[in-house]
C-alpha cells in the first residue's frame, strides 16, 4: 500500500492486491487492512458527505483495490484533526505489517 504525504500531511492512500495469507473470506490480514481503511474513509464520508454524496472526497474501490484522496480543509484545526485520523490508520497498517511481515503487507510512505 502507498501512503501519500504532502509536507508531512497525509493526503491519500492506495491499497492494491490481496494479502494471500489465507483463502478469500478467511484472510485475517485482508480483514484487518479493510477494517482499518474503511474506518478512516468512513470518518471522511460522515464529515464531508453527511448526505451520502461522494462529491467532496475522491474514493475508488473494487476487488482488491482502494484509492482515497482526502479533501483538504482551509481550517488548520481541521487539517490537524483529519490528519490524526489518517495517522492512526497508517499506524494500524504498520502494526499489521509488523505482526505478519512484509511478505503479506507492506506500507510505503511517499511525498507527492
Amino acid at each position: 500500500m502507498s501512503i501519500w504525504l504532502e509536507d508531512e500531511i497525509i493526503v491519500g492512500f492506495e491499497i492494491k492486491g490481496h494479502a494471500g495469507y489465507a483463502d478469500k473470506g478467511y484472510d485475517i490480514i485482508c480483514s484487518a487492512v479493510s477494517a482499518i481503511s474503511y474506518t478512516a474513509v468512513g470518518y471522511f464520508e460522515n464529515k464531508y458527505n453527511p448526505e451520502g454524496k461522494m462529491d467532496k472526497i475522491s474514493y475508488i474501490e473494487s476487488d482488491g483495490y482502494m484509492k482515497f484522496t482526502r479533501p483538504i480543509s482551509t481550517n488548520s484545526k481541521e487539517i490537524i484533526k483529519d490528519n490524526a485520523v489518517l495517522e492512526a490508520m497508517v499506524l494500524g497498517f504498520k502494526q499489521v505489517e509488523y505482526s505478519y511481515g512484509s511478505k503479506f503487507v507492506r506500507v510505503k510512505e511517499e511525498e507527492v
